[in-house]
């Protein structure tokens, strides 16, 4: 029982070293393996809510919502900021902003701020782009 107890550890410091020369793509999948593995603890994953598929896919289905997105991945930003950047009507930023953040991609508070959520599905619109080109 030592024995295996200590082949355990031996492979969980090997798991941590690997885990530290991992590629972005890599982590991502990490992080859904993670997520899922606590949705899994009750057996099964839910069952797929249509409705918040459709309304998170419909949050992602505008190229400004992407581009605000990419922006605030890389820093937080102001409202007037996000606006000037898209170079679009206070009206429209407002209704993106309530979009993203209604579905939790990103969080408001002293500015606007990309959630882990928000990084995650950036992350996998980069890798569905990147396999190919999806046709309409």
């Amino acid at each position: 029982m030592d024995d295996l107890r200590a082949q355990l550890e031996e492979l969980k410091k090997r798991l941590e070293l690997l885990e530290e020369d991992i590629d972005p793509v890599d982590e991502v999948m990490l992080s859904i393996k993670a997520r899922l593995r606590r949705k899994l603890e009750g057996g099964k994953l839910p069952e797929l809510d249509e409705e918040k598929a459709v309304r998170t896919l419909k949050a992602l289905a505008n190229p400004d919502r992407i581009r605000i997105l990419k922006m605030l991945s890389e820093r937080p930003m102001g409202f007037k900021e996000i606006k000037e950047s898209l170079g679009v009507e206070s009206p429209t930023v407002s209704h993106h902003l309530k979009l993203l953040t209604k579905t939790g991609m990103v969080r408001k508070g002293g500015g606007y701020k990309i959630s882990p959520n928000g990084h995650l599905f950036l992350r996998l619109l980069e890798i569905i782009t990147a396999l190919e080109e999806v046709e309409e």
